[in-house]
């Protein structure tokens, strides 16, 4: 911020010295002006005195009178200009010179209450720290993003995006709305809005999702999160057809072997059961995809909760979609607990686990018993599927 106000108090004072530099020339000038005019009128009154003189139309004595009574009056006039002309100096340039020092005083004001100040700061910290270590910090600097720039869709956007990664639905609901304002309806995010109101209605899509999805379709008929999102809703529905018809399409555009494209088979593979059609045998590699864990709460933050609080326990892939894969409840008296998380306890139709896969547990304290909201959590990264040694979860940290 130094530079910048270093450099509008040199604009400042170039400014100033504009305004008032003309007016001082102007000044003296006007005097010089007049004093040359005297001096001109007075040595042409010499030269013709002199011709008199010497044409013996006066005499020496008259000559010599007549010489000193123009110098009086040359001194005269010359005292008289410069009388005439200090009223000025002290009338409008004064003003203006009170004016000018004003200005600062002004600007300043003027700026605080009608400049951006806010967007500066923030530029300068995009500029000087232009990565965020956290997802907590990368939250804080968009939504002062929006602050600023509050017709910026694509930051409403990107905000809508860390809000759901944070598991804030209702919050990324308003901010992809008011993205869909500034943007028009982009089906990329016509279907994060939807996918928002999902999550925060409680895994459920009502007609004005489903309405979203089926434009963003028709904008784009590829849409992963539309396909998705529509093939969850056809499933519970029981349109099985439907719902392989929405993940089939969706399978096509997703990198073969990931584990979205794995869990998205699985999904087909449970609506084809559902209409009769034979299913796969359950072999040993899907009884070994299951994910051994020891769930504990730091004795403090449990002398702190109420008897109705729960503790969510989570997994999910860092790579992929910020909703869970696969989650259990438990209360407070059931801790400390050893578990397994596998398909069974899978948060959407047709997910999977495979051996190998690395995940992201969270286990996270509610203390009404509601999956959206938390008061403290615990994390452990790089979960193996698979695994035989069982990985702790420690709820210890604050929200």
């Amino acid at each position: 911020m130094t530079d910048f106000w270093l450099f509008s108090a040199l604009l400042l004072v170039a400014g100033i010295v504009v305004v008032l530099w003309p007016l001082w020339q102007r000044g003296r000038q006007a005097t010089v002006d007049r004093t040359a005019l005297n001096v001109a009128l007075f040595e042409e009154r010499l030269a013709e005195l002199e011709g008199q003189r010497g044409a013996g139309e006066i005499s020496e004595e008259q000559y010599q009178q007549t010489r000193q009574e123009a110098s009086r009056l040359l001194l005269e006039d010359t005292a008289e200009a410069d009388q005439r002309q200090r009223p000025r100096v002290a009338g409008t340039p004064a003003l203006l010179v009170v004016a000018a020092i004003l200005m600062v005083p002004l600007v300043l004001v003027l700026y605080s209450s009608w400049g951006n100040p806010a967007g500066l700061a923030l530029y300068r910290e995009l500029q000087e720290r232009p990565q965020v270590e956290s997802l907590e910090a990368l939250i804080d600097r968009m939504e002062r993003i929006t602050e600023v720039q509050p017709q910026n869709g694509e930051a409403w956007f990107m905000l809508g995006r860390a809000y759901m990664n944070a598991q804030q639905p209702e919050q990324a609901v308003r901010a992809f709305g008011l993205s869909v304002e500034r943007l028009g309806e982009r089906p990329e995010v016509l279907a994060q809005l939807a996918q928002a109101r999902y999550f925060a209605a409680g895994n459920q899509l009502d007609a004005q999702s489903v309405a979203a999805l089926d434009k963003a379709l028709e904008m784009e008929p590829r849409e992963p999160t539309a396909l998705g999102l529509l093939g969850i809703a056809a499933f519970e529905s029981a349109d099985y057809s439907g719902a392989i018809a929405y993940w089939e399409r969706l399978l096509a555009g997703m990198p073969p072997g990931s584990s979205g494209a794995e869990a998205i088979q699985g999904g087909i593979e449970r609506a084809r059961q559902r209409l009769g059609q034979p299913a796969p045998a359950v072999d040993e590699v899907a009884e070994q995809a299951v994910i051994r864990v020891r769930l504990e709460i730091d004795p403090q933050i449990a002398a702190g909760l109420d008897d109705g609080a729960v503790v969510f326990l989570f997994a999910r892939d860092p790579n992929g979609p910020p909703m869970p894969l696969v989650a259990k409840r438990f209360a407070m008296d059931e801790l400390p607990a050893e578990v397994e998380l596998s398909a069974a306890d899978a948060m959407l139709p047709g997910v999977t686990l495979t051996p190998g896969q690395s995940l992201q547990l969270v286990a996270r304290v509610s203390p009404d018993g509601d999956a959206l909201s938390g008061s403290h959590q615990g994390r452990t990264d790089n979960v193996e599927v698979g695994a035989q040694q069982r990985v702790l979860v420690k709820v210890d940290q604050p929200l």
